[in-house]
């Protein structure tokens, strides 16, 4: 359907006085997110093997020495050069930029696909750091895909496919006309093949290797094992031999920083609980857990039932983040009481959530009551309908979309 989700970080790099680090895993939109959405005057593309592409009124092919000349005379200009894929360059070329930045009138935007590489940037180390403005690009930002959505959807069609196409890539692959099955089926036959490759692709970006032990702690996740303590049950019994937590660490903190995986503090506890930060990416490998959907042909009737199954979870945890954005909160999630959100702000409470994918009843709200009464916050329920109880904020699909479009325009408004 061309559906176009406009990116609220394309406002954050232009607005930034200096020179700018835009980064985040591959695949996030980076290079459509600068190019159609960001002013520049002048782009150019490293390719794996050093040569440098500019692109405007025809494509130039420049290998090294010479896109520095030319990036030289640009940087004494009023102009704005974006340099995407900057990592696989020399490393010389970062203490070059260190140099130019005293006498440099250009602003500089550098696109880096390896969160490794630009952490490094940020170092203290670093010939930049403080010199660029980082900008991460991760998922598409939940009030940005909801907000666009819904100028096409109703509002619980709105939601809900948000929640299920905040990779950008897929949107290019996936048309989203016809019923939450239809758009299902398309999306598992779109990710059989694709992300296979794609995870592949980001562990060659941070010259990492994607090993068996890192593979099965993916399928652990995917299949609901949160804490690196079942995790590492799961890879010991997956490939045999005795992992401890402490050794699942180590594979999770990588993959934390390559932004495969994400991390959620459980409430007043020392810990974390692990997920893929994907929904496509989870839900390929759930599939390939429990049907080997990768290697085996299958009815895709068979591979669309058992994807419904994560399509609560995946509006759950959408629905969370996007009321935390909304509020300018961080979530963090409740155990013994089960809590989907509890929404904190510094060390304070803000706000308490839980989260129906249908509709609810009074039980429903009752139960949501009894586990929340400790918290002095916000007590909100997320539901296809509101149910006449009172102490609580029901949050309606319509309200949800009515939420998102009023912080896009106050975000916009600043």
């Amino acid at each position: 359907m061309g559906i176009v989700v406009p990116r609220s970080e394309a406002r954050e790099i232009e607005e930034a006085a200096g020179w700018v680090l835009v980064f985040g895993r591959r695949k996030t939109g980076k290079t459509f997110l600068v190019k159609n959405f960001v002013k520049h005057d002048h782009y150019f593309f490293v390719t794996r093997g050093g040569e440098v592409f500019e692109a405007g009124g025809g494509v130039s092919r420049l290998y090294y020495p010479v896109f520095l000349e030319r990036l030289r005379g640009l940087l004494g200009r009023d102009v704005t050069v974006v340099v995407d894929e900057f990592q696989r360059l020399p490393e010389d070329f970062l203490d070059f930029l260190h140099f130019a930045r005293s006498w440099a009138r250009a602003k500089v935007v550098l696109v880096g696909s390896s969160l490794l590489v630009s952490r490094r940037i940020l170092s203290r180390r670093s010939p930049l750091l403080g010199i660029v403005v980082p900008v991460r690009v991760g998922l598409v930002r939940p009030v940005d895909v909801v907000g666009a959505l819904s100028r096409r959807f109703d509002a619980f069609r709105a939601v809900a496919l948000s929640s299920l196409v905040r990779d950008p890539w897929v949107l290019g692959l996936v048309g989203l006309e016809g019923g939450l099955e239809d758009v299902l089926e398309r999306v598992v036959r779109a990710i059989r093949f694709s992300c296979k490759g794609l995870i592949g692709e980001i562990f060659l970006e941070e010259d990492r290797e994607l090993t068996e032990r890192y593979e099965a702690v993916l399928r652990a996740l995917a299949d609901g094992y949160a804490t690196p303590g079942l995790v590492a049950g799961y890879v010991s019994n997956v490939l045999g031999g005795s992992f401890k937590s402490q050794d699942v660490k180590k594979y999770l903190s990588n993959l934390l920083e390559m932004g495969v995986v994400e991390r959620r503090r459980v409430h007043g506890k020392k810990r974390f609980l692990y997920s893929i930060e994907s929904p496509l990416l989870d839900l390929f490998y759930f599939l390939d857990v429990r049907l080997g959907f990768y290697e085996v042909d299958l009815p895709v009737d068979i591979v669309v039932s058992k994807a419904l199954e994560k399509l609560p979870l995946y509006y759950e945890k959408f629905v969370v983040e996007l009321l935390a954005q909304a509020l300018g909160a961080e979530v963090e999630k409740g155990l013994r009481p089960e809590i989907d959100g509890v929404l904190v702000r510094g060390r304070r409470v803000v706000a308490v959530v839980e989260v129906k994918y249908g509709s609810a009843g009074r039980d429903d709200v009752y139960r949501f009551l009894s586990k929340v009464e400790r918290f002095k916050a916000r007590k909100i329920f997320v539901s296809r309908n509101e149910v006449g109880v009172e102490g609580v904020e029901y949050f309606t699909p319509e309200r949800l979309v009515e939420l998102a479009r009023e912080a896009g325009e106050k975000r916009a408004a600043r």
